[in-house]
């Protein structure tokens, strides 16, 4: 593939040679040179692993991102939090940024709260608010850097979308991998569009096990799915049996005894069995029906997450983006909590966006920091994927 690769000069210096050292009162060294020359990413790769590393066509594009961002998301992305500051601080005392100003400063921000540098942080509080005549960013306190970090407002979930049939065993897979460390799994629904009896067989299995691992499974936009399953449900024909019983659980997750009692008896007598009884289940964590605020709207409504460090030796990092690819046509992934990532690993994503362009897809990634942001800048993907960095 070809893409853009920091281009605005006709023949790029190494990336080591163009690493700022930080300003002398620091005292702080500059990155090791010998650390930056693992940068030779021209390499072939199996085009089937996201592990390895991926072969890159250079084609040289001109773009606006000033050298210092340019330098400091590259550093960041080997893990040089150090350097990457040096140069942002540099650039931001010497006004060379123009329009990406807000960028610098935000990225310096997710430096010194990476590094704990409190005392760094609230001198540029003061120098941020006088300059753009906002608030600044807080510190956050923790052992975790928050302001790259986060807390999600919903981890404990799976998402189901598009059609409820034999593909959809992947994704509920997941939830019990999120059992395993959760008394309680949320199954999003909502955006189900189409059922078949496999699937649900499929869900009915789920709950089933869940319930039997005395694991509480909420079902979110219940009612949803209900009014679509209902339409498989016909009195007096013996067929579609796991719709029937997919229908009663979800009647009785959303409360509606009167819906289910009318239910459990059509059910009785098509199948000749005895009805089932309703029972309200004790205990039961809260599930908020609607999102209440915009942060919670968008982490509803993505699919799925990237998290922790991604690098060129994370297996299957992308791997839930093309599982929600398949019955999506938007992919929403929530990258709050992705701390970092390496320049390998974005070309990969990078190659996989391509690719779901190209099958008409769409990705959106959602609530990025600043450094992440700068990084997918530099390479291009800004320009195939929606980045929407998040609110200070």
């Amino acid at each position: 593939m070809a893409f853009p690769l920091f281009g605005k000069k006709p023949a790029p210096a190494p990336l080591a040679a163009k690493a700022p050292a930080r300003p002398t009162g620091k005292g702080a060294p500059t990155a090791p040179t010998e650390e930056l020359g693992s940068l030779d990413f021209t390499h072939t790769q199996d085009p089937n692993s996201m592990t390895s590393r991926p072969r890159i066509e250079v084609k040289e594009t001109l773009h606006e991102i000033p050298q210092a961002i340019e330098q400091a998301a590259m550093l960041y992305s080997i893990d040089q939090a150090e350097a990457a500051s040096g140069a942002l601080e540099a650039a931001i005392r010497g006004n060379e940024l123009g329009r990406y100003g807000p960028r610098a400063w935000g990225m310096l921000f997710e430096l010194y709260q990476i590094e704990g540098r409190r005392q760094d942080f609230d001198r540029l509080a003061v120098e941020y608010a006088a300059k753009f005549e906002t608030s600044p960013p807080t510190w956050v306190a923790g052992d975790e850097p928050a302001a790259v970090a986060p807390k999600p407002v919903n981890k404990s979930s799976v998402s189901l979308s598009g059609a409820l049939n034999a593909k959809a065993q992947e994704t509920l897979k997941q939830v019990f991998k999120i059992a395993e460390r959760s008394p309680a799994v949320r199954i999003e629904v909502g955006k189900v569009t189409e059922v078949d009896e496999h699937g649900c067989g499929l869900l009915n299995a789920v709950l089933k096990q869940m319930k039997k691992a005395r694991k509480e499974c909420l079902l979110g936009g219940a009612d949803k799915l209900a009014a679509l399953v209902a339409k498989s449900t016909v009195p007096g024909e013996c067929r579609n049996e796991q719709a029937w019983m997919l229908l009663l659980d979800l009647y009785q997750q959303i409360g509606n005894q009167e819906a289910f009692e009318e239910a459990a008896v059509n059910y009785a007598v098509t199948f000749e069995v005895s009805p089932p009884s309703f029972e309200v289940p004790k205990n039961r964590p809260a599930v908020k029906a609607e999102p209440e605020t915009e942060a919670e709207l968008e982490s509803d409504d993505a699919g799925c997450a990237l998290e922790g460090v991604i690098t060129s030796a994370t297996d299957g990092a992308f791997a839930t983006i093309r599982l929600h690819a398949e019955d999506a046509a938007e992919v929403i992934v929530d990258v709050s909590r992705l701390l970092r990532m390496d320049f390998v690993a974005a070309t990969n994503l990078m190659n996989l966006v391509n690719a779901l362009t190209a099958a008409q897809k769409k990705v959106r990634l959602i609530k990025a920091s600043h450094l992440l942001t700068a990084l997918w800048e530099v390479i291009g993907l800004d320009r195939v994927a929606r980045v929407e960095t998040r609110k200070a």
